[in-house]
């Protein structure tokens, strides 16, 4: 009785701390803002210092998932005319901008304006680093 005991009282122990989809056959909209936060800007972007040509619809907001394989990065490029914000989700990422450099880590991000002209790079050998991207683009004709 006891050998048959201790196996199920594991089991039911073990079943009991495993997590559960939530049931969400009644979800129902909410009624007032709750449970939010997070609502300080993780940065700001003056736009207006980008002089971008055209009307607002000559541009698109665009949130991209980056992922930076180790070693992988990009050469030094421009942020004129494309305002942006980056957000490390995952891993570790150099950010160069002239002769200044700076580690990332996960949960830190660094505003693109429009005198930006930076790289960046994933210094690890053997984790991808993934970035959350949010720029504003010139829209595709």
């Amino acid at each position: 009785m006891i050998r048959t005991l201790i196996p199920l009282t594991a089991a039911a122990l073990l079943t009991a701390g495993c997590a559960s989809a939530p049931d969400t056959r009644h979800v129902t909209a909410p009624t007032q803002a709750t449970g939010i936060g997070g609502n300080t800007p993780a940065g700001l972007v003056d736009l207006a210092a980008h002089q971008m040509k055209g009307n607002p619809g000559d541009y698109e907001l665009r949130a991209r998932l980056l992922t930076i394989a180790p070693g992988g990065g990009a050469p030094a490029h421009p942020h004129a005319g494309q305002p942006g914000i980056v957000r490390v989700i995952k891993g570790t990422i150099v950010e160069g901008r002239g002769s200044a450099q700076r580690v990332l880590s996960t949960g830190e991000h660094w505003i693109e304006t429009a005198d930006t002209t930076h790289w960046f790079i994933n210094p690890s050998a053997t984790e991808t680093a993934e970035l959350w991207a949010v720029d504003i683009v010139p829209r595709k004709k």
